[in-house]
């Protein structure tokens, strides 16, 4: 099966971070920048780079955008370049634009003109050290179109004093799986009754559930 590509329009550090990172996790990335440095800087860990501007219409109309999957917008300080940059995408077809804010103005304004996803980076990383002060022993949090979260918890003793079996059995949360070892397991390969300090469980809840789960816990 051949890779998904992934075009991403400016390489700041969002814009590298996620070109990297893509990259890795088996994306075919192309990242273009008009800044020749910031191209030449990430060219090397990337399927392809190039330069140039996206806020030019014919820069944009003449790619084949046919080809990638979704187009990530990640020029999020300058508010008009990325918004002219949404717009050309529009106009040349493009279905599926990411888009980096950098605040909620600038959310508001990606969102009402039709991309597929706003995301503000700052809130949310700020939003998710919070709920890692509150609760260190949560190792990630990701809400899901549903409405539920998707969360991995590392257990630790305190959590087998209260009970954490059956809390998670009161509160109807659903262990999907568990890391053990650095050896994933499906749940049903290891007792929930037997868990042990150091195990990773891979929950799936109501965010109301889980919190109240959490406060539990504490």
């Amino acid at each position: 099966m051949a890779k998904k590509r992934i075009a991403v329009i400016g390489l700041g550090r969002f814009g590298s971070a996620f070109c990297r990172a893509a990259q890795k996790t088996g994306f075919d990335i192309m990242a273009m920048d008009s800044d020749q440095k910031r191209v030449n800087a990430i060219a090397d860990d990337v399927a392809e780079a190039i330069i140039a501007d996206s806020t030019d219409p014919k820069v944009t109309a003449s790619i084949d955008w046919r080809q990638f999957f979704a187009v990530v917008v990640a020029i999020g300080t300058d508010l008009q370049s990325s918004l002219v940059t949404i717009l050309n995408l529009k106009e040349a077809g493009v279905e599926t634009i990411w888009c980096k804010t950098r605040d909620n103005y600038h959310y508001k304004l990606a969102l009402k003109m039709g991309v597929t996803r706003a995301i503000n980076p700052e809130q949310a990383m700020g939003e998710m050290a919070a709920s890692w002060m509150d609760h260190p022993e949560l190792l990630t949090r990701q809400p899901l179109s549903t409405g539920q979260v998707m969360a991995e918890l590392e257990v630790n003793a305190t959590h087998l004093e209260h009970n954490l079996a059956g809390l998670l059995g009161r509160h109807h949360i659903r262990l999907l799986g568990i890391t053990r070892y650095n050896s994933y397991q499906s749940e049903q390969l290891i007792q929930i009754s037997r868990l042990q300090p150091g195990d990773k469980l891979l929950l799936l809840a109501e965010k109301e559930r889980l919190e109240a789960c959490l406060h539990n816990l504490s």
